[in-house]
């Protein structure tokens, strides 16, 4: 979990539920103050960001470790630092800080469904609604992510992520014959860039 979300009160809650977690702490004033006082930093990006051990601990319901990462802001010439919590207490300062980098993936994915998807132009105004369109938009996501890692596999058009195909790949012109319900034949606009890849593409799908 990012800051957003890192506030004690809400580590305490996943923590008493068994949640395993790597997480930055909230409190960006505190993360100064702690790291302030660390001497012995070791390097995660040369001339960019370090890692240490507070001389303080966090405290919760369940054991954990703080770690403190230090970066430097080259435009404003200053140092910044910022505070991890894990689970795992076997991990290393390094692999804290690799692991905690690893949410880059997940927080692409949102952005690209908010864009591919429209989600920040749809709202619902009563719960209810807004869980089933939060339920459809991961029924989507799973169903694009699939497209692309079985459907497209081996073609040009398998490293592209959520936008791109809805944008680009499922709006190619064309029409679909149905009979009876049921679906006969799919004609592509033969002069879409993708439109030839998409038809080999399809007999995956359909098998």
């Amino acid at each position: 979990m990012d800051a957003g979300f890192g506030t004690d009160a809400n580590l305490n809650w996943v923590l008493a539920r068994g949640y395993q977690i790597v997480a930055k702490n909230n409190s960006g004033r505190r993360a100064g103050t702690w790291g302030s006082t660390i001497q012995d930093w070791q390097v995660v990006e040369a001339g960019h960001r370090w890692v240490g051990i507070p001389h303080q601990q966090l405290s919760f319901c369940v054991p954990t470790r703080t770690i403190a990462v230090r970066w430097r802001d080259h435009r404003r010439q200053i140092d910044k630092h910022a505070l991890y919590v894990v689970t795992d207490l076997s991990l290393t300062p390094l692999e804290v800080c690799q692991l905690y980098d690893l949410r880059g993936g997940a927080e692409s994915d949102i952005r690209d469904d908010k864009q591919g998807l429209l989600l920040t132009a749809r709202r619902k105004r009563r719960w209810w609604a807004q869980e089933v369109l939060v339920l459809l938009n991961d029924l989507a996501h799973n169903f694009l992510s699939m497209f692309r890692r079985q459907v497209l596999a081996e073609t040009s058009l398998a490293t592209f992520g959520p936008y791109r195909l809805i944008e680009d790949v499922f709006s190619i012109p064309g029409q679909a014959v149905i009979e009876a319900d049921h679906l006969i034949e799919l004609q592509l606009a033969a002069d879409h860039p993708y439109a030839h890849i998409v038809v080999e593409a399809l007999a995956r799908l359909w098998h």
